[in-house]
C-alpha cells in the first residue's frame, strides 16, 4: 500500500505493563486467585439444616388435632345419636312421666265417675276413657312429631361433622406434607448449588485473574517507510563517500 510515497513494511507491537511497583501485588493477587480456585474457598454450602423444624407446640397441636380427628367429639357423637333416635321416633310414647302426670289422673277421674254410678267396666266406661285419653295422647304425639321435623334441619350439619373431623386430619397431613416439601426443596437447592459450583468457581477465578492484570495493555500499529526519501538519502550518502575519495 502506498501513502504519500510511503509503503507499509510491517507491524510494530508495543506492550505496556502496569507500573513496576504494583507488579508484586498483582502477582500475589493472581497466585491467591489460583489458590482460592484450587481450594474452593468461599464455595462451601451452609452446613446446617436450612429449614426450621416444627416447634414443640406445633407438634403437640398436630398430635392433638390428629387424635381428635380420628376419635371425634363425644358431644358430636351424642348429638348424632340423639338426632337418629328422634328421627326414628324412639321417643314417641316413651316419656316416663307422661303416664303418671297426665294419663293416670284422667283415668282415675273417669273410672271414679263410672264406679260411683255402678257402671264400672261397661262399654260406655271404656268409650269414655278412650275419648278422655285420646286428646293428651294426640298432643304428646304431635309434640314429638314437631321435634322430629325440627331435627330434620340439623341432619346435614350432624352428618357433615364427620367430614369436618376428616378435614382436620387432612390439615395435619397438609402441614406435614408442606414441611416435607420444604425439606425436599432445600435438598434440591443444595444439589443444584453443588452442580453449578465448578462453573462458578472457574468464572470467579477468571474474573480475579483479569482484575489482577491491572492496566497492562498490548497495542499493534503498522510501520510505514518512504522509499523515495530513503533512496535520496542513500544517493546522498554515496555521493558523499565518492567525494571524499
Amino acid at each position: 500500500m502506498s501513502l504519500g510515497g510511503s509503503e507499509q513494511t510491517g507491524m510494530q507491537t508495543t506492550t505496556q505493563l502496569p507500573p513496576s511497583y504494583v507488579l508484586p501485588q498483582l502477582a500475589y493477587g493472581a497466585n491467591e486467585a489460583q489458590r482460592m480456585y484450587s481450594a474452593g474457598t468461599g464455595f462451601g454450602y451452609y452446613p446446617e439444616n436450612t429449614v426450621a423444624g416444627f416447634s414443640p407446640e406445633q407438634q403437640m397441636a398436630m398430635n392433638l388435632q390428629g387424635n381428635r380427628a380420628l376419635s371425634g367429639s363425644p358431644l358430636t357423637r351424642e348429638g348424632q345419636s340423639l338426632g337418629l333416635n328422634t328421627l326414628r321416633g324412639d321417643f314417641l310414647g316413651s316419656n316416663p312421666y307422661f303416664k303418671q302426670a297426665v294419663l293416670d289422673p284422667i283415668t282415675d277421674q273417669v273410672q271414679g265417675q263410672f264406679s260411683r254410678a255402678g257402671r264400672l267396666g261397661s262399654g260406655a266406661n271404656q268409650n269414655a276413657l278412650t275419648r278422655a285419653l285420646s286428646a293428651p295422647l294426640m298432643q304428646n304425639y304431635e309434640n314429638e312429631r314437631s321435634r322430629q321435623n325440627a331435627m330434620l334441619s340439623n341432619v346435614p350439619a350432624l352428618a357433615n361433622q364427620d367430614y369436618t373431623d376428616y378435614a382436620q386430619l387432612a390439615a395435619v397431613g397438609q402441614n406435614r406434607q408442606n414441611q416435607a416439601q420444604r425439606q425436599i426443596e432445600a435438598n434440591k437447592s443444595r444439589f443444584d448449588f453443588l452442580q453449578a459450583a465448578p462453573q462458578q468457581r472457574l468464572g470467579t477465578f477468571l474474573g480475579n485473574l483479569n482484575a489482577a492484570a491491572g492496566q497492562g495493555m498490548t497495542q499493534s500499529k503498522p510501520v510505514y517507510e518512504n522509499k523515495n526519501a530513503q533512496a535520496l538519502s542513500n544517493t546522498a550518502t554515496l555521493l558523499s563517500i565518492l567525494k571524499g575519495l
